[in-house]
């Protein structure tokens, strides 16, 4: 029934309850669109809620997928025989395995101070940076050292690092640039001003850092000290060793066995979200596409197939059952990771990589991007259409409440009409009445 805030109809008619009626019944005819424009919004509105409660579901399967991917990939527990001598870390696409390193030298990079800095006087000079027999101008603002480091720095940072020190002391102050390479290379640094003239005071020429990895008997060259020895392991060299260095890299199985019983159980509350949308008692979405189609990226995630040593996740200890549920034993993946570690880490493969890890990866991207997204599409279509409803209740509602303001006065001005008509009748009633009742009146007298 539409509502309105037209005047009330005041009949005083004998005839005013029909009037009244003949007004309700005209609004509710009038109402009946915006009655099942309602209707149909109450539908869309309860789709839009079911969709967000999918949306909710389906999120949190992809940060189940996000800590698993986390597990694999960032759980490593790394040992050194001599953490003096080097440090490692380990990140995605590292293996357990042990290795070796002996360092035959961490290298140096090279430096250059210059002497006692006095600024020349007048306009910013250029200035000639060299790194070996490559040359850079550079144009500072002044030509105090301090405003020649920062230029330095600001455009060439990535070879050479420019810093202002004092020799001296805070009364008799001796200000000067050292320059140092940002890796490690034999190439000579100097900076000279506009006519060629050389700063250098003194000046140390670096060199590559030298190690063998696994006692290989090949020597490894490297202008930086942090090397990567093996997929995903890297190692800072720190000194030198006379023998090799012992490396071991291991997994922790137990952030794996966990991430893997949290993916379980994401898994289980969307399958019961999506499950629960079908059948005669099913949910809003009953009979629409997307519980199809989440439907079946359910089903993919759960039956992935590898290609290497393990090659599902029944072998992980991770089960589809008939009611589509997965249940996790924890036993099974204890087993299945120490008797193959590596099989079950490239499976797994990582989000950006491969495996099941990306696979997952990609197919909730497509449930769940804010852009693109299977979910957000829907819920951007659904909120479209509750939107378009609610201008064309709005509009309807509007035809309602000037068919009622009109119907309104009409029937005001009809019914005081015939409240006139009652009136003068009632007058002319009276009159005969006394006319009859007098001449009674007469004639028994």
């Amino acid at each position: 029934m539409a509502t309105s805030t037209s005047p009330l109809f005041t009949g005083t008619s004998a005839f005013s309850a029909s009037l009244q009626a003949a007004i309700t019944q005209a609004v509710n005819i009038a109402s009946l669109p915006i009655n099942q424009l309602t209707s149909n919004k109450t539908t869309l509105t309860n789709q839009s809620d079911e969709v967000s409660t999918l949306n909710s579901k389906f999120s949190a399967l992809q940060s189940a997928i996000n800590s698993l991917d986390q597990a694999v990939n960032s759980s490593f527990n790394t040992d050194v025989s001599n953490p003096a001598v080097v440090s490692v870390t380990a990140g995605e696409g590292a293996m357990q395995g042990d290795y070796s390193i002996q360092v035959q030298d961490v290298g140096a990079y090279s430096t250059m101070m210059t002497g006692t800095w006095n600024a020349s006087p007048g306009a910013a000079q250029t200035y000639q940076l060299w790194i070996g027999s490559n040359e850079f101008d550079v144009n500072p603002t002044d030509n105090s050292a301090a405003s020649v480091a920062q230029a330095i720095n600001a455009h060439y940072g990535d070879k050479v690092q420019a810093t202002v020190v004092n020799v001296g002391s805070d009364s008799q102050p001796d200000y000067r640039i050292a320059l140092q390479s940002t890796t490690l290379t034999s190439d000579a640094i100097d900076l000279r001003d506009s006519s060629g003239t050389s700063f250098e005071s003194n000046q140390s020429i670096g060199r590559p850092a030298q190690y063998e990895v696994d006692q290989s008997g090949s020597i490894v060259s490297s202008n930086t000290r942090n090397v990567t020895i093996a997929n995903g392991v890297t190692v800072t060299l720190l000194s030198n060793s006379l023998s090799p260095i012992d490396v071991t890299i291991t997994r922790s199985a137990s952030a794996i066995s966990s991430a893997l019983q949290a993916f379980t159980n994401a898994y289980n509350a969307a399958v019961d979200e999506v499950n629960a949308q079908r059948g005669q008692s099913g949910g809003a979405l009953q009979g629409q596409t997307i519980v199809n189609e989440l439907s079946s990226a359910l089903g993919r995630l759960a039956t992935y197939t590898g290609t290497g040593a393990v090659t599902s996740l029944s072998a992980l200890g991770l089960d589809l059952g008939s009611d589509g549920h997965i249940t996790f034993n924890s036993f099974t993946f204890a087993a299945a990771d120490l008797m193959n570690p590596n099989a079950v880490s490239a499976f797994l493969g990582s989000a950006t990589g491969s495996g099941f890890l990306q696979s997952a990866t990609n197919q909730l991207n497509g449930i769940e991007d804010p852009g693109t997204g299977l979910i957000p599409s829907e819920q951007m279509a659904l909120q479209k259409q509750i939107t378009s409803l609610t201008s064309q209740i709005s509009a309807k509602q509007a035809e309602v409440n000037n068919l009622q303001i009109q119907l309104t006065s009409q029937m005001n001005t009809a019914d005081a009409s015939i409240a006139s008509m009652e009136q003068q009748y009632n007058y002319v009633a009276g009159m005969f009445q006394a006319m009859q009742t007098a001449e009674q009146s007469y004639r028994s007298g």
